[in-house]
């Protein structure tokens, strides 16, 4: 009888590990192709078309599988943010902060921080001033925080249902079994996410 139990929830688990195995592409692959970006491109919008190849490009490049620098993770959301600030025609708010200090060697799974960014982006009110996409990374090479917060979308029934997250949710599951914690926070003007990892 214990061997069959054993049999049983060995597979289990073993699909379980195949299913988030599969998120995690799934959840790399949609921050390589942004759809909210690149719907207004194919829209016919001309605005810093080169810019949005020559980022494009690079985000293609990356690997799932293939760690990359903390520095490249952060110079390739600087340029999507400003795409994103050229073709958002209301306008587009965001405020950076950088508290981790002395980050050059730490290496991430790659695209790890865009789908809290690109959530908020395609769900949040961010074309005020005074509700920008607030960003912030802090932490040590040991433990990485990175906070999003943003104005919430009062016609969303669940503000973190998008399939950005829930992806995300798992690709974090595969990747960091146990060493991560993923909070999710709105009331009825803000709308937080925060992310811890460990890293060692």
């Amino acid at each position: 009888m214990s061997g069959i139990i054993n049999r049983f929830f060995g597979k289990k688990v073993l699909i379980n590990e195949e299913l988030l195995a599969l998120a995690d592409r799934l959840s790399f692959r949609n921050s390589q192709l942004d759809s909210f970006l690149m719907g207004h491109f194919l829209k016919g919008d001309k605005t810093s078309l080169d810019e949005y190849f020559a980022f494009q490009k690079q985000v293609l490049e990356l690997q799932v599988d293939r760690f990359e620098s903390i520095q490249i993770e952060l110079d390739l959301l600087k340029q999507y943010l400003k795409l994103i600030e050229h073709v958002v025609a209301d306008g587009f708010s965001v405020k950076w902060e950088n508290k981790l200090p002395c980050h050059e060697e730490i290496m991430l799974p790659p695209l790890i921080f865009f789908p809290m960014i690109q959530h908020a982006v395609k769900n949040g009110y961010n074309t005020m001033s005074s509700h920008p996409v607030r960003i912030r990374l802090s932490g040590s090479p040991k433990v990485l925080i990175w906070e999003v917060s943003y104005r919430v979308n009062h016609y969303l029934e669940d503000q973190f249902s998008d399939t950005l997250l829930v992806d995300f949710q798992k690709r974090l599951a595969y990747l960091f079994p146990q060493k991560h914690n993923l909070l999710l926070n709105s009331n009825s003007n803000t709308a937080r996410i925060t992310l811890s990892v460990q890293l060692f």
